[in-house]
């Protein structure tokens, strides 16, 4: 079975960069325009990771990320923090919140897919 990963960005054109990278490497994807909609749809879809924003409206990534680590269903999922926002205090505020890696925009295909395949393997499958 293919791996899911849940991609959660306000932008649509970051979430259509990253789920081509990853579709590229045989993963299955899921977006979220914000964490709220991202807790809606893991809710109904089991993920093997999550790539999520900091900056989004409803529910901001930080907010979501510490949603996620209170649930036992996903206090263990790899989570990638993917935003613009590169100061030492939002990085060590993501790794305070539960976050596993910090990936500053812009950033290519190959860094993405390396990241993946860090906590997920090279292929979806």
């Amino acid at each position: 079975m293919r791996k899911v990963i849940l991609v959660a960005d306000d932008s649509s054109t970051v979430r259509k960069f990253v789920s081509y990278c990853l579709k590229l490497k045989q993963f299955d994807v899921i977006t979220a325009e914000d964490g709220m909609d991202a807790l809606e749809k893991m809710s109904t879809s089991k993920v093997d990771m999550a790539i999520v924003d900091l900056n989004m409206p409803y529910m901001d990534g930080y907010e979501l990320i510490e949603t996620l680590r209170k649930s036992e269903d996903y206090e263990e999922l790899p989570i990638v923090i993917l935003s613009s926002e590169g100061s030492e205090a939002a990085i060590d505020k993501g790794q305070d919140a539960g976050a596993d890696s910090y990936m500053v925009k812009p950033f290519d295909q190959e860094q993405l897919q390396n990241l993946v395949a860090k906590h997920l393997g090279n292929w979806g499958e």
